[in-house]
Protein backbone atom coordinates (compact mmCIF):
# COMPACT_ATOMS: atom_id res chain seq x y z
CA UNK A 1 0.00 0.00 0.00
CA UNK A 2 1.18 3.29 -1.15
CA UNK A 3 1.85 6.62 1.25
CA UNK A 4 -1.42 8.00 -0.31
CA UNK A 5 -3.50 5.30 0.44
CA UNK A 6 -2.67 5.03 3.92
CA UNK A 7 -3.40 8.44 4.44
CA UNK A 8 -6.49 8.21 2.65
CA UNK A 9 -7.06 4.90 5.30
CA UNK A 10 -6.28 7.28 8.38
CA UNK A 11 -8.32 10.40 7.30
CA UNK A 12 -11.71 7.63 6.61
CA UNK A 13 -11.11 5.79 9.68
CA UNK A 14 -11.32 9.61 11.73
CA UNK A 15 -14.57 10.80 9.67
CA UNK A 16 -16.02 7.15 10.21
CA UNK A 17 -15.69 7.48 14.19
CA UNK A 18 -16.92 10.91 14.33
CA UNK A 19 -19.55 10.77 11.70
CA UNK A 20 -21.08 7.54 13.80
CA UNK A 21 -21.06 9.22 16.95
CA UNK A 22 -22.53 12.44 15.57
CA UNK A 23 -25.16 10.37 13.77
CA UNK A 24 -25.97 8.27 17.57
CA UNK A 25 -25.84 10.96 19.67
CA UNK A 26 -28.66 12.80 17.20
CA UNK A 27 -30.85 9.53 17.20
CA UNK A 28 -30.66 8.92 20.73
CA UNK A 29 -32.26 12.41 21.24
CA UNK A 30 -35.37 12.79 21.51
CA UNK A 31 -36.64 16.27 19.22
CA UNK A 32 -34.82 14.78 16.29
CA UNK A 33 -38.69 12.93 15.56
CA UNK A 34 -40.75 15.37 16.04
CA UNK A 35 -42.36 17.93 13.70
CA UNK A 36 -40.93 20.97 13.18
CA UNK A 37 -42.38 24.56 11.78
CA UNK A 38 -38.83 25.11 9.96
CA UNK A 39 -38.22 21.15 9.04
CA UNK A 40 -40.57 18.53 8.58
CA UNK A 41 -39.40 14.95 10.41
CA UNK A 42 -39.36 12.95 7.41
CA UNK A 43 -36.52 15.47 5.84
CA UNK A 44 -34.35 14.79 9.09
CA UNK A 45 -35.00 11.24 8.48
CA UNK A 46 -33.77 11.37 4.92
CA UNK A 47 -30.50 13.07 5.72
CA UNK A 48 -29.91 10.42 7.99
CA UNK A 49 -30.42 7.92 5.55
CA UNK A 50 -27.83 9.75 3.47
CA UNK A 51 -25.46 9.84 6.52
CA UNK A 52 -25.27 6.15 7.27
CA UNK A 53 -24.76 5.62 2.79
CA UNK A 54 -21.94 8.09 3.34
CA UNK A 55 -20.52 6.23 6.52
CA UNK A 56 -21.14 2.31 5.00
CA UNK A 57 -19.18 3.82 2.05
CA UNK A 58 -16.53 4.84 4.27
CA UNK A 59 -16.00 1.69 6.05
CA UNK A 60 -16.00 -0.58 2.56
CA UNK A 61 -13.11 2.08 1.64
CA UNK A 62 -11.08 0.76 4.77
CA UNK A 63 -11.97 -2.92 4.40
CA UNK A 64 -10.89 -3.09 0.94
CA UNK A 65 -7.42 -1.05 1.35
CA UNK A 66 -6.76 -1.35 4.94
CA UNK A 67 -4.61 -4.41 6.13
CA UNK A 68 -5.81 -6.10 10.02
CA UNK A 69 -2.28 -7.45 11.85
CA UNK A 70 -4.55 -8.46 14.78
CA UNK A 71 -8.09 -10.11 15.03
CA UNK A 72 -9.32 -6.81 17.68
CA UNK A 73 -8.92 -4.31 14.47
CA UNK A 74 -11.45 -6.64 12.45
CA UNK A 75 -13.51 -7.09 15.34
CA UNK A 76 -14.08 -3.10 15.73
CA UNK A 77 -15.00 -2.46 12.13
CA UNK A 78 -17.37 -5.57 12.75
CA UNK A 79 -19.03 -3.85 15.78
CA UNK A 80 -18.87 0.28 13.34
CA UNK A 81 -20.79 -2.58 10.82
CA UNK A 82 -23.30 -3.67 13.67
CA UNK A 83 -23.68 0.15 14.45
CA UNK A 84 -24.21 1.59 11.39
CA UNK A 85 -27.19 -1.53 11.00
CA UNK A 86 -28.92 -0.76 14.12
CA UNK A 87 -29.01 2.94 13.26
CA UNK A 88 -30.42 2.81 9.86
CA UNK A 89 -32.60 0.19 11.05
CA UNK A 90 -33.95 2.61 13.59
CA UNK A 91 -34.21 5.84 10.80
CA UNK A 92 -35.98 3.89 8.41
CA UNK A 93 -38.78 2.60 11.21
CA UNK A 94 -39.52 6.47 12.29
CA UNK A 95 -38.65 7.24 8.10
CA UNK A 96 -42.02 4.76 7.87
CA UNK A 97 -43.82 6.47 10.15
CA UNK A 98 -43.33 9.92 9.41
CA UNK A 99 -43.21 9.80 5.82
CA UNK A 100 -46.00 11.56 4.24
CA UNK A 101 -48.42 9.67 1.98
CA UNK A 102 -48.26 10.64 -1.56
CA UNK A 103 -52.18 12.39 -2.39
CA UNK A 104 -53.67 11.37 -5.84
CA UNK A 105 -55.16 14.62 -7.33
CA UNK A 106 -58.62 14.22 -8.38
CA UNK A 107 -59.64 13.37 -11.94
CA UNK A 108 -60.63 16.16 -14.17
CA UNK A 109 -62.29 13.95 -16.68
CA UNK A 110 -65.47 13.86 -15.22
CA UNK A 111 -65.93 17.20 -14.11
CA UNK A 112 -65.43 18.25 -17.73
CA UNK A 113 -69.01 18.85 -19.61
CA UNK A 114 -70.42 16.73 -22.63
CA UNK A 115 -69.48 18.11 -26.00
CA UNK A 116 -72.44 19.31 -27.74
CA UNK A 117 -73.12 19.26 -31.44
CA UNK A 118 -74.55 22.16 -33.60
CA UNK A 119 -74.84 19.79 -36.71
CA UNK A 120 -77.88 20.07 -38.51
CA UNK A 121 -80.23 17.05 -38.41
CA UNK A 122 -79.83 16.13 -41.93
CA UNK A 123 -75.94 15.67 -41.63
CA UNK A 124 -76.08 13.41 -38.46
CA UNK A 125 -77.19 10.77 -40.45
CA UNK A 126 -74.89 7.29 -41.05
CA UNK A 127 -72.57 7.91 -43.70
CA UNK A 128 -71.83 4.28 -46.11
CA UNK A 129 -68.37 3.81 -46.50
CA UNK A 130 -67.76 3.57 -50.01
CA UNK A 131 -65.70 0.76 -51.75
CA UNK A 132 -62.81 1.78 -53.62
CA UNK A 133 -64.08 -0.39 -57.01
CA UNK A 134 -67.24 1.68 -57.04
CA UNK A 135 -67.01 5.34 -58.68
CA UNK A 136 -68.37 7.84 -57.22
CA UNK A 137 -71.89 8.25 -59.56
CA UNK A 138 -73.18 11.84 -59.66
CA UNK A 139 -76.31 10.43 -60.92
CA UNK A 140 -78.43 6.92 -60.66
CA UNK A 141 -79.89 5.59 -63.35
CA UNK A 142 -83.32 4.15 -63.27
CA UNK A 143 -84.86 0.99 -64.70
CA UNK A 144 -86.26 2.15 -67.89
CA UNK A 145 -82.54 3.55 -68.80
CA UNK A 146 -82.84 7.40 -67.46
CA UNK A 147 -80.64 8.81 -64.88
CA UNK A 148 -82.15 10.48 -61.61
CA UNK A 149 -80.81 12.54 -59.33
CA UNK A 150 -80.87 11.45 -55.56
CA UNK A 151 -80.53 14.66 -54.14
CA UNK A 152 -83.63 15.65 -56.68
CA UNK A 153 -85.70 12.86 -55.44
CA UNK A 154 -85.32 13.90 -52.21
CA UNK A 155 -86.45 17.48 -52.50
CA UNK A 156 -89.06 17.05 -55.10
CA UNK A 157 -92.23 15.34 -55.06
CA UNK A 158 -92.99 12.43 -57.21
CA UNK A 159 -95.03 14.84 -59.68
CA UNK A 160 -92.46 17.27 -60.08
CA UNK A 161 -89.87 14.21 -60.81
CA UNK A 162 -91.77 13.12 -63.63
CA UNK A 163 -91.92 16.24 -65.72
CA UNK A 164 -88.28 16.84 -65.56
CA UNK A 165 -86.51 15.97 -68.62
CA UNK A 166 -84.17 12.98 -68.98
CA UNK A 167 -80.66 13.76 -68.14
CA UNK A 168 -77.69 12.09 -69.91
CA UNK A 169 -75.73 9.83 -68.07
CA UNK A 170 -71.80 11.65 -67.63
CA UNK A 171 -69.16 9.43 -69.02
CA UNK A 172 -66.67 8.96 -66.30
CA UNK A 173 -63.54 8.94 -68.96
CA UNK A 174 -64.65 12.65 -70.24
CA UNK A 175 -62.11 14.99 -68.86
CA UNK A 176 -64.28 17.86 -66.56
CA UNK A 177 -60.55 19.76 -65.69
CA UNK A 178 -58.59 20.46 -68.70
CA UNK A 179 -55.82 18.34 -69.01
CA UNK A 180 -52.45 18.64 -67.37
CA UNK A 181 -49.78 20.73 -69.19
CA UNK A 182 -46.55 18.74 -70.82
CA UNK A 183 -44.68 19.36 -67.92
CA UNK A 184 -41.41 16.98 -69.53
CA UNK A 185 -41.36 19.51 -72.72
CA UNK A 186 -40.93 22.54 -70.28
CA UNK A 187 -38.89 20.82 -68.35
CA UNK A 188 -36.33 19.69 -71.10
CA UNK A 189 -36.50 23.18 -72.75
CA UNK A 190 -36.11 24.57 -69.18
CA UNK A 191 -32.88 22.45 -68.91
CA UNK A 192 -31.65 22.94 -72.75
CA UNK A 193 -31.97 26.62 -72.00
CA UNK A 194 -30.00 26.52 -68.47
CA UNK A 195 -27.38 24.34 -70.00
CA UNK A 196 -25.29 26.54 -71.88
CA UNK A 197 -25.28 29.40 -68.60
CA UNK A 198 -24.05 26.41 -66.43
CA UNK A 199 -21.24 25.42 -69.14
CA UNK A 200 -20.28 28.80 -69.14
CA UNK A 201 -19.82 29.36 -65.62
CA UNK A 202 -18.02 25.92 -64.99
CA UNK A 203 -15.63 27.08 -67.55
CA UNK A 204 -15.14 30.47 -66.48
CA UNK A 205 -14.54 29.20 -62.94
CA UNK A 206 -12.30 25.95 -64.05
CA UNK A 207 -10.59 28.99 -66.16
CA UNK A 208 -9.66 31.18 -62.66
CA UNK A 209 -8.83 28.90 -61.05
CA UNK A 210 -6.16 27.97 -63.15
CA UNK A 211 -4.59 31.36 -63.02
CA UNK A 212 -4.71 30.91 -59.51
CA UNK A 213 -3.16 27.73 -59.26
CA UNK A 214 -0.65 29.33 -62.04
CA UNK A 215 -0.17 32.07 -59.80
CA UNK A 216 0.61 29.49 -56.74
CA UNK A 217 3.23 27.64 -58.94
CA UNK A 218 5.12 31.19 -59.79
CA UNK A 219 4.93 32.07 -56.01
CA UNK A 220 6.66 28.56 -54.96
CA UNK A 221 8.94 29.03 -56.97
CA UNK A 222 10.19 32.09 -56.33
CA UNK A 223 9.95 30.66 -52.72
CA UNK A 224 12.31 27.86 -53.61
CA UNK A 225 14.74 29.81 -55.59
CA UNK A 226 14.92 32.24 -52.35
CA UNK A 227 15.38 29.70 -49.79
CA UNK A 228 18.02 28.47 -51.84
CA UNK A 229 19.77 31.83 -51.64
CA UNK A 230 19.85 32.16 -48.33
CA UNK A 231 20.87 28.57 -47.74
CA UNK A 232 24.27 29.49 -49.27
CA UNK A 233 24.29 32.58 -47.68
CA UNK A 234 23.91 31.11 -44.66
CA UNK A 235 26.57 27.89 -45.67
CA UNK A 236 28.97 30.23 -46.49
CA UNK A 237 28.19 32.19 -43.00
CA UNK A 238 28.70 28.89 -40.94
CA UNK A 239 31.98 27.47 -42.87
CA UNK A 240 33.35 31.17 -41.78
CA UNK A 241 32.68 30.74 -38.28
CA UNK A 242 33.62 26.99 -38.30
CA UNK A 243 37.27 28.17 -39.39
CA UNK A 244 37.25 30.65 -37.04
CA UNK A 245 36.58 28.11 -34.54
CA UNK A 246 39.39 26.05 -35.83
CA UNK A 247 41.98 28.49 -35.84
CA UNK A 248 40.67 29.52 -31.97
CA UNK A 249 41.10 25.79 -30.86
CA UNK A 250 44.77 25.46 -32.46
CA UNK A 251 45.34 28.86 -30.46
CA UNK A 252 43.89 27.61 -27.02
CA UNK A 253 45.61 23.96 -27.85
CA UNK A 254 48.94 26.02 -27.92
CA UNK A 255 48.42 28.65 -25.19
CA UNK A 256 47.25 25.41 -23.02
CA UNK A 257 50.35 23.90 -23.80
CA UNK A 258 52.64 27.08 -22.80
CA UNK A 259 50.81 27.71 -19.61
CA UNK A 260 51.63 24.21 -18.66
CA UNK A 261 55.05 24.51 -19.42
CA UNK A 262 54.95 28.19 -17.47
CA UNK A 263 52.97 26.28 -14.57
CA UNK A 264 55.98 23.62 -14.35
CA UNK A 265 58.95 26.68 -14.33
CA UNK A 266 57.16 28.60 -11.95
CA UNK A 267 56.58 25.81 -9.69
CA UNK A 268 60.15 25.18 -9.88
CA UNK A 269 60.97 28.71 -9.26
CA UNK A 270 59.07 28.97 -6.58
CA UNK A 271 60.87 26.03 -4.89
CA UNK A 272 64.14 27.66 -5.07
CA UNK A 273 63.12 30.75 -3.60
CA UNK A 274 61.74 28.92 -0.60
CA UNK A 275 64.64 26.59 -0.16
CA UNK A 276 66.90 29.74 -0.33
CA UNK A 277 65.40 31.58 2.11
CA UNK A 278 64.95 28.70 4.96
CA UNK A 279 68.90 27.95 3.78
CA UNK A 280 69.41 31.99 4.53
CA UNK A 281 67.71 31.84 7.85
CA UNK A 282 69.05 29.13 9.22
CA UNK A 283 72.50 30.76 8.71
CA UNK A 284 71.13 33.52 10.20
CA UNK A 285 70.09 32.16 13.25
CA UNK A 286 73.70 29.88 13.62
CA UNK A 287 75.84 33.26 12.79
CA UNK A 288 73.41 34.83 16.05
CA UNK A 289 74.12 31.93 17.94
CA UNK A 290 77.74 31.86 17.45
CA UNK A 291 78.34 35.08 17.97
CA UNK A 292 76.31 35.20 21.45
CA UNK A 293 78.43 31.88 22.88
CA UNK A 294 81.63 33.32 21.72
Amino acid sequence: MTFRQSEQVRHDQVNLIGLLNRIEKTVTSAGWQEEDTRQPAWVNTQGMLQKLKYAKKLLRNIELNAHFSDTSSRQRYQDFNKVIDRLEFSVLEVDKRVTPKPVLPSPVLPTLPLPISFAPAAMQGVIQPKSDDDTPPLLIASSNGTATHPAQDLLLSPSDTATLPPIKPIDPNSALLPPNPPLQAETTRATASGTPAFLQNSAALQEEMSEQLAKMATQLKRNALHFADSLEKDKAVVLGAQEKMERNFDVMTKERVRLRDHRSKSWGTTWIVVLSLFIAAIGFVMTFFVIRLT
